[in-house]
């Protein structure tokens, strides 16, 4: 096992997830080149690369500087007392529910609802109210998480952290 590691770089579950990948991505290209349109969809897929990292990637890397700033002062705080920092319990599920209105708020804010009914045959009636219910569960579930840590952490003895201590070997 270690030969392996030192002759590729990582495990071999690494290798698995690397090959499965390639084949999933070669899967949706057959299918993409099989479809009536394939031009049409390349065409939205270089526009949603550029939609991206014009658009996309500095409004929520801002909108996490911003978090982080707000936070930065106050993670000392935290850390000194053995808390735990929300940051990170706050920003996952509210980046999930971000991409998700985004993916759908044309249903979300019923603007295609013709085309959908029309479409599917079904109604749009139901997707905000599903969008909050997914929300709510994320940060629900980011709030119990939150709690179990912040459990965990005070149960810890006086000085100790969450994981093995350097000095530990382990």
């Amino acid at each position: 096992m270690k030969r392996f590691g030192s002759l590729y770089g990582a495990s071999p579950l690494h290798l698995l997830a690397a090959i499965a990948s390639f084949a999933i991505i070669a899967y949706g290209f057959i299918r993409i080149f099989d479809s009536p349109a394939p031009e049409s969809t390349m065409l939205f897929f270089i526009a949603a690369i550029f939609a991206h990292d014009l658009i996309a990637f500095p409004m929520y890397s801002s909108l996490n500087q911003i978090a982080f700033r707000s936070f930065k002062g106050d993670s000392e705080w935290w850390l000194s007392r053995g808390a735990v920092p929300p940051l990170n319990y706050i920003r996952i599920p509210a980046v999930i529910s971000g991409f998700l209105l985004l993916l759908y708020f044309p249903l979300i804010l019923r603007l295609s609802a013709d085309r959908f009914l029309a479409s599917s045959g079904q109604s749009v009636d139901v997707f905000l109210g599903r969008w909050l219910g997914i929300v709510a569960v994320l940060f629900a579930g980011s709030a119990l998480l939150y709690a179990l840590r912040i459990r965990r952490s005070r149960k810890a003895p006086d000085g100790a952290k969450d994981g093995p201590s350097p000095a530990s070997g382990s």
